[in-house]
């Protein structure tokens, strides 16, 4: 009877056995997962010259630009060019036949004067390049009527708007730097200022011309970096060291006290430019490492581990 009972007790003695192993197991292997901190990258803080910008919004305008008119009511018997197409002045652009001619025609009046077709050549004034066509063959088109836009390419400007009170870093022929769209960086020079403010935003419009001609179209967004004035030898972090509160009224960084744990350091920034911030109190010491990337979130200390290069 007792055989008996051990062989049915022993199926759950190894079942017993083996969960007690598995939880074992589980726990060494949290207790392990608990002690390996948070991954960061780390590094120290640099001596850095840190030059502050204010960040404009320009656009690029063609100061030259010809409204090809017609000259005669009648019908557009022909289209010389297509947008986009270079122009040459004194080129021909289109054909018109005047309406006067155009019913002649059609009722085969049989003049006898054959020196006046009725048909007027409309030509290019400037040279440039085609950007508009309004009218196509067929069209009937009044006198004076806009017909094609032409631009000539080398006119390029920049306009910049800039705020009033910022005008005076704008100086005339200084170059500063331009960022296009796609984060090229160019050098224009401002060349002009004009002497009256936008009575809504009161910005001022300052025209800048590319060092480099370039052919870009025109409208395009760009942005102007604006010097503010120049920050001596620093000490400086990554702004992603950085970390703040919801309103932004304190900063902190997160300082190395050993391999494994990092403290939060309470800061006072200062200039940022060129993804640096400088650090004005604490004085930091140059020898510390930082936390510069995977801070965010963390507590006021915190278990870490260093990641490899």
């Amino acid at each position: 009877m007792k055989s008996k009972m051990k062989k049915q007790l022993f199926p759950f003695l190894l079942v017993f056995a083996a969960l007690i192993l598995f939880s074992c197991k589980s726990e060494e292997k949290g207790s392990t997962g608990g002690l390996k901190g948070i991954e960061v990258k780390v590094g120290n803080p640099v001596n850095k010259k840190i030059i502050e910008y204010l960040n404009l919004n320009a656009n690029t305008v063609y100061q030259k630009q010809e409204i090809v008119r017609s000259t005669f009511q009648g019908f557009i018997e022909k289209v010389e060019k297509n947008i986009g197409d270079k122009v040459q002045q004194g080129e021909l652009l289109f054909l018109i036949k005047t309406k006067e001619a155009d019913a002649a025609e059609t009722t085969k009046n049989n003049s006898t004067d054959q020196s006046f077709t009725g048909v007027i050549k409309i030509l290019a004034r400037t040279t440039g390049t085609l950007t508009d066509l309004a009218h196509q063959t067929g069209d009937y088109v009044s006198d004076g009527e806009q017909l094609a836009t032409i631009v000539d390419p080398q006119s390029l400007k920049i306009i910049l708007e800039v705020p009033f009170q910022y005008s005076k870093y704008v100086v005339e022929n200084n170059s500063y730097k331009m960022l296009l769209p796609d984060n090229k960086e160019y050098i224009a020079r401002a060349i002009k200022r004009i002497p009256s403010v936008d009575p809504a935003n009161q910005t001022q419009k300052i025209i800048l011309e590319m060092e480099n001609k370039l052919e870009l179209p025109s409208n395009l967004n760009l942005t102007v970096k604006i010097p503010l004035g120049n920050s001596s030898e620093t000490i400086a972090l990554p702004k992603s060291s950085v970390m703040t509160n919801e309103t932004q009224t304190e900063f902190w960084v997160m300082r190395l006290l050993n391999d494994s744990l990092a403290v939060k350091v309470n800061i006072q920034k200062g200039i940022e430019a060129d993804n640096m911030i400088q650090i004005k109190e604490p004085v930091l010491n140059m020898q510390d490492l930082f936390i510069l990337e995977g801070a965010y979130g963390l507590p006021d200390t915190a278990k870490i581990t260093i990641q490899k290069n």
